[in-house]
């Protein structure tokens, strides 16, 4: 009878419902994982069906970049007695700065070819240092990623966020399977090319 009531038990608990609320070193990580996860696959979804439907990474995606940039480039500078830091790290992080003040004063002192020459170099400069600055990034906003206990955890968190990534990809791609231009129009959005004007 005991071992029935405890089955049974077993069977009304439900960890998504509670939100994990049991205390221990499982629930910790399980939560961290969703919500790590969570995170990462709208971030993930949002700028793959960006690309899918418009083909681009919108303007804003561009200046969240500056945004984080500068975040950890001025606090490593308001901190700068409590952070220790490479100065490559701290160049990489400025790129995006850099680029700013080029676009702001370029085309008084540099227009023509050689605003193209540098503009392109810092453009090309800030991709290649991208992986970095979200690794820096994702280990500032997402620790506890980094503290999954099992290599399990981490490996599955990304291949799910691919996995969603991806099927975002294919949504953007195919939007008028899903959405009308309405539906962009009705969201504050500029109708991709192929939209549909109604869903049968």
């Amino acid at each position: 009878m005991a071992e029935r009531d405890g089955r049974a038990a077993r069977h009304e608990e439900d960890d998504l419902l509670e939100g994990f609320s049991r205390t221990g070193r499982r629930a910790v990580a399980l939560r961290g994982f969703f919500a790590v996860t969570v995170s990462a696959a709208l971030v993930g979804w949002d700028l793959a069906f960006t690309w899918g439907a418009y083909g681009t990474v919108f303007y804003n995606r561009t200046t969240q970049l500056l945004v984080l940039s500068l975040v950890v480039l001025l606090g490593r500078w308001a901190l700068r007695q409590q952070v220790r830091e490479h100065g490559w790290v701290t160049f990489l992080f400025a790129l995006p700065a850099l680029w700013v003040v080029f676009r702001l004063l370029a085309p008084v002192i540099a227009p023509g070819r050689a605003f193209e020459v540098v503009d392109g170099v810092l453009t090309g400069a800030m991709v290649l240092s991208l992986p970095l600055v979200l690794w820096v990034v994702a280990r500032l906003l997402a620790p506890g990623y980094f503290a999954l206990p099992q290599r399990r955890m981490r490996v599955a968190s990304v291949v799910i966020v691919a996995v969603v990534s991806a099927v975002g990809l294919v949504v953007g791609a195919w939007n008028d399977h899903f959405f009308t231009c309405a539906d962009f129009r009705v969201a504050g959005d500029y109708p991709p090319p192929g939209c549909a004007a109604s869903i049968p």
